[in-house]
């Protein structure tokens, strides 16, 4: 191998791949953490990979030289990973054990094939990390997309989704573990309520599932190849990835099931999974690209700009999102529609005589997509780790949501309207700058493993204090990367795109 090509190995594939799963190790970790879990422990992850994606793709003189670099790669990550979160896998593990309980309560089980458990947890997994997946190709798309490639995109996934649920709802027997055998007791949840809990699981995994599907077919037979092999690479390699994990239930064959936290071990290990999957994906997908597909790229119409279609569009995903992340921002979220669509007019009505957007996305868009995707990510991050610290060390979860929100909800508000304000009148034709991307990822670094220490306790307990070790280790191995891809960011001889 030569030099060239074993700096291209270690520049493309190890760092970022030991990157992404260091972040997720951690991520990952802290999601299943007090004050987070579901969605809320998705975004926090979802917003660490974005920052740390969007930071190691982005050029600061403006130039398109990787697919994947837009800014709006952050909130496209933060959301599509947190999203995904929105479904349970507890009801799986036993499977390990060869155990489906039907009422768990009351230690009732029946007889289950361990291999049930790996096809659950690669069912599961596939989507997981694939609709961040999904949301990231939307981001570097090599075709043009119009409105209407936009209408049938999202149309593919909603369709996927709704055939996933009808059959699952017409045809249980294909679907659910053991069907056949206790149909009767599928049939009588009352007396069986662990089978309720697994026909959800179960149902909202397949979903989830389908909606990636429609995704994934709708990128191949628009025969986009890059935004195919990222949404497959990243959801097969998971798959694979969390099933081998086997949520570490042969730990405690091994150990004891009470002398660590082989939970969390486990959910660590979920995090690094991804991390792989996206780092793998990134070496396929994302290094400089040629001239000749440069110029492929920009030469393709571009609807990112002040114009009606842009407006739409933007307008549409904003809505879906707000639809489904409504639940976690506790009556705040019609006001942060309501900023976000208005950013979006003012925007356009402000510059409509500069109708077309520059190759690589308008500045002023690419700053509103990471801020308001680092804003989001971080504000729901930081209330949700206060609230589990809350819940450690005084209690009363609860009542301290309530009142974190009295605080967190007119504070992003509020920012949310000057950052508008600023980008609005500011009207700066430069990208993000060097300096200015750096120290938004230092902030997401910083910000996620303070959040970390503190949902992490109390101390009393040695696993505890063995995590947050763990955590300072994978702080300094992210943050060591992420100083030297600074570094190469400043070098006069940092890697031109590939001839």
């Amino acid at each position: 191998m030569t030099h060239g090509h074993r700096s291209d190995f270690t520049g493309e594939l190890v760092l970022p791949t030991l990157l992404f799963a260091a972040l997720g190790a951690m991520t990952w970790a802290v999601r299943g953490c007090s004050g987070f879990g579901a969605v809320a422990g998705c975004i926090f992850a979802g917003v660490t990979w974005g920052a740390a994606w969007w930071y190691l793709a982005h050029d600061p003189t403006g130039q398109t030289k990787r697919r994947y670099s837009s800014g709006w790669v952050v909130p496209a990550l933060t959301f599509g990973i947190g999203l995904a979160g929105a479904r349970g896998w507890m009801q799986w593990p036993s499977f390990f054990d060869g155990k489906l309980f039907t009422d768990a309560g009351r230690g009732q089980f029946v007889p289950i094939d361990r291999g049930y458990g790996f096809l659950w947890l690669f069912i599961a997994g596939v989507p997981w990390a694939g609709w961040g997946a999904c949301a990231l190709a939307w981001c570097g798309s090599k075709r043009d997309t119009r409105l209407w490639h936009w209408i049938i995109r999202i149309g593919f996934g909603i369709g996927g989704a709704a055939l996933a649920g009808y059959l699952f709802r017409h045809y249980p027997r294909w679907f659910l573990p053991l069907y056949d055998t206790l149909e009767s007791r599928y049939r009588d949840l009352h007396a069986n309520p662990s089978l309720r809990r697994l026909i959800g699981d179960c149902g909202a995994a397949l979903i989830h599932l389908g909606a990636y599907l429609g995704f994934l077919l709708y990128e191949i037979l628009r025969r986009d190849r890059k935004n195919a092999v990222l949404i497959l690479t990243v959801g097969l390699l998971n798959g694979l990835g969390w099933s081998a994990c086997q949520n570490w239930k042969w730990a405690n064959h091994l150990w004891g099931a009470n002398s660590f936290n082989f939970w969390r071990c486990w959910e660590s290990c979920g995090g690094i999974s991804i991390g792989l999957a996206y780092g793998v994906a990134w070496f396929l997908v994302n290094r400089p690209m040629s001239n000749e597909e440069q110029d492929q790229i920009a030469s393709r119409h571009w609807i990112e700009g002040p114009n009606l279609e842009w407006l739409v569009v933007y307008s549409g995903i904003v809505y879906g999102v707000y639809r489904l992340l409504s639940g976690q921002l506790d009556g705040w979220g019609h006001i942060y529609l309501a900023i976000a669509l208005l950013f979006g007019v003012a925007y356009c009505a402000m510059r409509w005589r500069s109708p077309v957007g520059p190759a690589g996305g308008d500045p002023t868009l690419q700053r509103w997509a990471v801020y308001l995707g680092l804003l989001l990510g971080l504000g729901l991050s930081i209330r949700n780790g206060l609230k589990g610290w809350f819940n450690i060390y005084v209690g009363n979860e609860q009542y301290w949501s309530r009142i974190l929100w009295h605080y967190a909800g007119p504070a992003m508000m509020a920012l949310m309207i000057v950052i508008g304000f600023w980008l609005l009148l500011r009207r700066s034709r430069s990208p993000i700058a060097r300096r200015e991307s750096a120290l938004l990822m230092w902030l997401v670094l910083i910000v996620q493993n303070v959040i970390a220490q503190l949902v992490t306790g109390p101390h009393s307990s040695w696993p505890e204090t063995a995590f947050a070790l763990y955590y300072v280790l994978l702080f300094v191995v992210s943050g060591l990367i992420v100083f030297h891809a600074g570094e190469l960011r400043g070098s006069p001889t940092a890697k031109s795109p590939r001839q």
